[in-house]
């Protein structure tokens, strides 16, 4: 089972890639035959606003409704449901709340872009697939470093074992979202350190694959705390801003078992992100850490509407 403390959620991880959103399309009127509901439950303890979105929602992961396609109006939905407009609304409430549509005024309900949202933790686990091009991940330090024996000890390496520390930035769109402090045991990150140079991005097509290295479980402890200056101006937020502070550490495969190949402090803006725990399907007790963007121009769940049909 995962470990709890009072101040951070420690959870132990598969080893799932990291996932971003595609391109925005053009939304769409919806021109196709509209989606018809199973009659809702009205003897169940489940509010019919409640139920409602659960149909809705369902209906667009199922793709019904793709992405910038418009759900049938108000009305419409609740002659198809047998329910007052009241109950639509509520139901439209929920599902624009958790970002599943996108409500536009005089235009109509639109269908959201899917959330971006990937795994936490170090910068190896952004090296799992290539990155798209809206994606950047930028070196602003690489050097040999002297280490506190904590991090040695995590790492599992010797006090005469050199340790490399990598310290990126990662962004979406231009706009940086966290900032990684990566520490690696130097003499299995020979690859990494001259492939990242400091002021430049990381290539694109660096994957750990490439280098024989696959990733296992995560260990992970998310808190709250504030940014430092340094944070702070890369971030482009006030001083001591809140943020999310992740500590981990990523494990590698090592024939049958699996052994440290990274531990890293990440900070992660607290303005534009959150944080959820997921059960995994890896085994029992198994959570995952995952980040979403709360910003839906960043995220690029807003796109521009197209020309109402007149």
């Amino acid at each position: 089972m995962p470990d709890v403390t009072c101040r951070a959620s420690v959870v132990r991880t598969s080893d799932t890639e990291l996932s971003y959103t595609r391109a925005v399309p053009a939304p769409q009127r919806h021109r196709g035959p509209l989606a018809t509901g199973g009659p809702l439950d009205r003897t169940s303890f489940v509010p019919l606003y409640y139920q409602l979105q659960e149909v809705l929602k369902e209906q667009i992961e199922s793709g019904t409704w793709t992405t910038g396609e418009a759900l049938p109006s108000e009305p419409e939905l609740a002659r198809r449901f047998g329910v007052s407009r009241v109950v639509v609304r509520q139901a439209l409430a929920i599902l624009e709340d958790d970002r599943q549509i996108v409500r536009v005024k005089g235009r109509g309900t639109f269908v959201a872009e899917p959330k971006l949202d990937a795994r936490a933790g170090g910068l190896s686990r952004s090296l799992v697939v290539p990155r798209p091009a809206e994606v950047a991940i930028q070196a602003l330090d690489v050097r040999t470093a002297h280490v506190e024996e904590s991090i040695r000890r995590e790492l599992g390496v010797d006090a005469d074992e050199e340790v490399l520390r990598v310290t990126t930035c990662l962004s979406l769109r231009a706009v940086p979202l966290s900032i990684s402090y990566s520490f690696f045991r130097r003499a299995e990150a020979e690859w990494l350190e001259a492939a990242v140079h400091p002021g430049r991005n990381v290539p694109s097509d660096l994957v750990l694959a490439d280098h024989g290295i696959e990733l296992a479980q995560a260990r992970i402890a998310v808190e709250t705390s504030q940014c430092g200056q340094f944070e702070a101006d890369r971030f482009g937020i006030p001083h001591r801003a809140s943020v999310f502070l992740a500590v981990c550490t990523e494990f590698r495969h090592d024939g049958p078992a699996t052994r440290p190949f990274e531990v890293a402090r990440v900070e992660y803006r607290g303005d534009l992100l959150r944080f959820r725990l997921e059960v995994s399907d890896s085994g029992p007790g198994g959570m995952e850490a995952m980040w979403e963007l709360t910003d839906p121009v960043v995220a690029g769940t807003v796109a521009p509407l197209a020309p109402a049909a007149g």
